[in-house]
């Protein structure tokens, strides 16, 4: 709602439809803020639960309140996401496994991901392998970097992975800003982006150091410089996470962590879903350069 209250073009109209923006807004925020962490079942039980507290909103009864956004700058009006995704742009020299297909999906959570950045709130992704967090992710820094100046830390994690390391990976991008204080280079900001994060190896006592590494960094927006253990502030970056449920080598994460971010869920791809992504791609890689029978087959 902060992002939306910031915008210039703001709330217009008569102090009833300013009421009602603002009542749009605030329930969309609350349906994301509140909802966004729930599986795909959770959500459709918590969409009731939205449209009871905020029934001035009005949302469309067609579908839930996650499948929609509110045009705050035009119409004012909640729109489906179905309007808001891009067309795929296929690029035939690209690896396949670098191609994302937009979808509502997608599209959902890269604008959720976006206006949270926006604002510096940390974010964690969550949701079964194979959801697509790390490409969503991934392709909306990429984004962001040629529009809004963001650079892109990325660290993978494994099993193997030091507080240490972690460390390193955060400060080789740091720019020195004061005499304690360190971040990205004039005007622009930086995404920490950590994938796999729930794979470092706990400890004998539970401790995950890296974790613990990102929980103070979070916590208290710096680290301490190793050796002389001088505290450093760190300005204009923010952590996103991302990590499929604790399973296997993936350890539950401690909740002094997980609790300081904005933690969206992403849903299993229906059978539609995968169609039309795969069927994008098939028919844009068929069109670069194969014969009119090949493509009809």
């Amino acid at each position: 709602m902060e992002v939306f209250l910031h915008e210039k073009e703001g709330l217009k109209g008569t102090d009833e439809e300013k009421k009602k923006q603002i009542d749009c807004v605030m329930s969309w925020a609350y349906a994301w803020g509140m909802g966004g962490s729930l599986d795909f079942q959770s959500k459709e039980r918590f969409d009731s639960v939205v449209k009871d507290q905020f029934k001035s909103a009005q949302y469309p009864p067609a579908f839930t309140v996650f499948d929609y956004w509110y045009d705050l700058k035009k119409e004012k009006v909640f729109k489906p996401w179905t309007t808001k995704v891009a067309p795929f742009l296929y690029d035939k020299e690209m690896s396949y496994f670098d191609l994302m297909v937009p979808t509502t999906d997608t599209t959902k959570y890269s604008y959720c991901l976006e206006v949270l950045l926006k604002i510096e709130k940390p974010v964690f992704f969550t949701g079964g392998s194979g959801t697509g967090k790390s490409a969503v992710i991934s392709n909306k820094l990429v984004q962001m970097k040629e529009k809004d100046n963001f650079m892109q830390i990325a660290i993978n994690m494994s099993a193997q992975t030091t507080s240490e390391r972690t460390q390193k990976s955060i400060e080789e991008k740091l720019e020195r800003t004061s005499r304690t204080a360190f971040g990205p280079p004039s005007g622009k900001k930086i995404a920490i982006f950590v994938d796999d994060i729930n794979m470092p190896a706990v400890e004998f006592y539970g401790a995950q150091p890296p974790i613990e590494l990102l929980r103070l960094f979070v916590d208290r927006a710096g680290m301490y410089q190793r050796g002389e253990w001088n505290w450093k502030d760190v300005n204009g970056t923010t952590l996103v996470a991302c990590a499929a449920p604790p399973s296997g080598g993936r350890a539950v994460l401690t909740p002094r962590f997980s609790r300081r971010f904005n933690m969206l869920c992403m849903p299993e791809p229906t059978a539609g879903t995968l169609t039309t992504i795969f069927s994008q791609i098939l028919k844009n890689f068929l069109a670069s350069g194969f014969q009119e029978k090949v493509k009809n087959l």
